[in-house]
């Protein structure tokens, strides 16, 4: 990757890098979900920003890099991308016929919103989350806070999955403040329904190592509901071992249920 192109625009980049389709048409909202920035406003204003391959502004090598050229523009709506050949890469879903590819960075202050709305739609679909519909009660402003302090502490983060520019799901990772435990931190993974059995969650997790030990973090711990076979089955397939068994840790619908602690040492 070229160290010509503005740091906002890698993650841009990387979504372009394993993108299979022909053909690829992203809104502007979608574009800036995967760049986790605003888009600036001469994109909203001039078609010209779009179509621009030359210096001093290098936003277009985040596509022109990975062969995609932009061949259509409706300001304020969507771009499409095209290009002559097609290529083959991992981070990819199977699931259609249009190929879909994501990409995972961390969470920016610009998502904060779309975090919270993320989250809520989880809690909506399962009960193997530990929260429930609003109950959260998180706030825009309240994690944005938490973001700033999370990056003084340098050991906590929410890792983001987005699916040509949708939220599919994230990883949470909680880092311990003491200084014997600090090269532990707690995880929390969650998908969206649609999006489950294509890889993401596998992502995710590998995502979550590498994260981890670029920060000196040696220990992963979790806890998964005893029923939650796909969680456990995907964790130990990860190589993640079971620690221990917390009895009627859970009351789900009036009944009491274990949970699974397990961890993995880096």
């Amino acid at each position: 990757m070229t160290k010509k192109m503005e740091k906002k625009y890698i993650p841009l980049a990387n979504y372009f890098e394993v993108a299979l389709q022909q053909e690829i048409t992203l809104s502007f909202s979608e574009l800036e979900n995967i760049m986790g920035q605003a888009l600036p406003n001469a994109a909203y204003l001039n078609r010209s920003w779009w179509k621009k391959t030359k210096p001093p502004l290098s936003h277009y090598l985040s596509w022109t890099n990975a062969g995609y050229y932009v061949i259509d523009v409706k300001l304020g709506t969507s771009v499409t991308f095209s290009r002559t050949q097609m290529k083959t890469t991992s981070n990819i879903s199977k699931n259609d016929d249009n190929q879909s590819a994501y990409i995972i960075r961390a969470i920016e202050a610009s998502d904060a919103r779309s975090f919270i709305h993320l989250q809520e739609e989880i809690f909506q679909q399962t009960d193997f989350m530990y929260n429930i519909q609003n109950e959260l009660d998180l706030t825009v402003q309240q994690l944005r806070k938490d973001l700033v302090y999370w990056k003084q502490l340098k050991n906590r983060t929410i890792l983001l999955c987005i699916l040509n520019g949708i939220f599919a799901g994230y990883a949470v990772v909680h880092g311990y403040k003491h200084s014997k435990a600090k090269h532990v931190a707690s995880i929390r993974i969650a998908v969206m329904e649609k999006y489950q059995r294509q890889g993401i969650g596998s992502a995710l997790m590998k995502a979550v190592e590498s994260w981890s030990k670029q920060r000196d973090i040696s220990r992963l711990e979790l806890t998964v509901m005893e029923h939650n076979d796909n969680a456990l089955n995907l964790f130990k397939k990860l190589g993640f071992q079971q620690g221990g068994i917390r009895q009627n840790a859970i009351k789900l619908n009036d009944a009491f249920i274990n949970e699974y602690s397990l961890s993995k040492i880096l």
